[in-house]
């Protein structure tokens, strides 16, 4: 801050004070003694300014001074505004991260808390099979290595049960070893792509986002393998594909998907398409990120259309 110079009256420092913010110079005045001392805030604005005042000083009861006092308010007024503003998102912002993850992305903790209770009671002997046949796309039988199921497609789905297009996803399997390495990488993948898409886009897109890449991945599934099959998987992948093709083309999305996520949901795309890590379920993995980039792209492209017109 650097002093220009000084004023004899408090009415004419006011009035400079106000010209001089109506002009974008941020200047100050302090009473010392019997005058008024100014001082300019910014070191690029003083040469400005001290001419300013040099022109000020000759004639202080010219036209353009005398009615400064009203613009100057509502520029106060407008910065006071944007003041608030900030401080309000900045509350906002602290109050929203010191909130549990629960409560910030309850859809996403919907998820993963329904496929581990679920995971939990399939490992019963009690409810196992029964949580499985009312959860998988239809019923069927299990005999040795072979299921049966009806020839008449989607059966019950025909008969009402719809939620069978969805509830799939909350089926998990034990590996070989008999640890939960299915349940913990889906959830592991859900909470880290389902949490930033929903912070992002907020719950209700998520949901619709869940909702329209199951239900073509389980379809998918079922008509190349049959009902036995379930997990997150598709979706996963279907939200993957949604950020990717976003943090690709949409830079104002905020979407950013490391170099070494892609890599790796890519890389274990397709070896287990080579059948080398066992029984996976390659369709609804496939179905489920082509839905997913197809809806991150379309968006993209139908959002900047809107714009354009």
């Amino acid at each position: 801050m650097r002093k220009i110079g000084s004023l004899l009256s408090e009415q004419q420092a006011k009035r400079f004070e106000d010209y001089m913010l109506t002009k974008g110079i941020g200047v100050t005045v302090e009473s010392s003694s019997d005058q008024w001392t100014v001082w300019v805030y910014d070191e690029d604005d003083v040469e400005q300014a001290k001419a300013a005042l040099a022109e000020f000083l000759e004639k202080p009861e010219a036209e353009q001074y005398l009615h400064v006092s009203r613009e100057a308010a509502a520029i106060r007024d407008e910065k006071i505004k944007k003041a608030r503003e900030v401080v309000k998102k900045q509350v906002n912002v602290r109050e929203t991260w010191n909130r549990p993850f629960t409560s910030r992305c309850p859809v996403t903790s919907m998820l993963i808390g329904i496929s581990v209770v679920v995971y939990l009671f399939l490992q019963t002997s009690e409810y196992g099979d029964q949580i499985r046949q009312a959860l998988s796309i239809c019923t069927f039988k299990v005999s040795g290595n072979m299921i049966s199921f009806s020839k008449s497609p989607l059966m019950e789905v025909r008969a009402g049960e719809i939620w069978r297009l969805v509830t799939p996803i909350f089926i998990h399997f034990s590996g070989a070893n008999g640890l939960p390495l299915h349940l913990l990488f889906n959830c592991f993948m859900t909470y880290q792509l389902g949490g930033a898409i929903e912070m992002n886009r907020g719950s209700t897109k998520l949901v619709l986002l869940v909702l329209v890449t199951a239900i073509p991945s389980n379809v998918a599934q079922y008509y190349w393998t049959g009902p036995g099959f379930g997990g997150l998987s598709g979706v996963v992948y279907g939200m993957f594909g949604y950020m990717w093709m976003k943090s690709k083309y949409d830079p104002k999305s905020t979407f950013h998907v490391p170099p070494n996520m892609v890599f790796i949901l890519i890389g274990w795309f397709f070896l287990c398409m080579t059948g080398f890590v066992g029984s996976i379920a390659n369709m609804a993995h496939g179905f489920g990120l082509g839905t997913g980039m197809a809806l991150g792209i379309g968006s993209t492209f139908l959002n900047q259309a809107s714009k354009s017109r």
